[in-house]
């Protein structure tokens, strides 16, 4: 039986890290990204795909470098058999453009532990 929570604290730390070693414990052979993203001028989603370790990390480390002041909030995760679901508050600025939005992740997980797939939804927050 797949212990849930510690494959996604392994992931968590693999992420922030952004370091391929870590993500290579947590990812699947074949993992897919899924993204929200959108250009910081006009928030449409174009759905962009991240395939496997190596474009993750090369994302991972370009979010690092132009996004800054990043806050998330309220993460709250549920676990069922082959399944993920996390929701969390995201704000911080993409190169000077600030971005609040309310944040849903799929994450489908195999039986060996792994992940095979990151869905990543985002709806923007009215600013207060």
């Amino acid at each position: 039986m797949v212990d849930y929570l510690d494959l996604m604290n392994r992931f968590r730390r693999a992420y922030v890290k952004a370091e391929a070693e870590l993500l290579d414990d947590v990812l699947a052979p074949g993992f897919v990204w899924h993204t929200h993203t959108f250009p910081a001028d006009s928030p449409v989603s174009t759905g962009r795909v991240i395939n496997g370790i190596d474009e993750m990390v090369v994302e991972l480390q370009w979010r690092k470098e132009n996004w800054t002041d990043v806050s998330f909030d309220g993460l709250q995760e549920r676990f069922a058999p082959g399944l993920v679901t996390q929701t969390f508050t995201i704000s911080g600025l993409d190169r000077g453009t600030p971005f609040n939005v309310a944040a849903v992740d799929l994450y489908d997980v195999t039986d060996d532990e792994r992940i095979a797939k990151k869905d990543t939804y985002w709806k923007q927050v009215e600013s207060s």
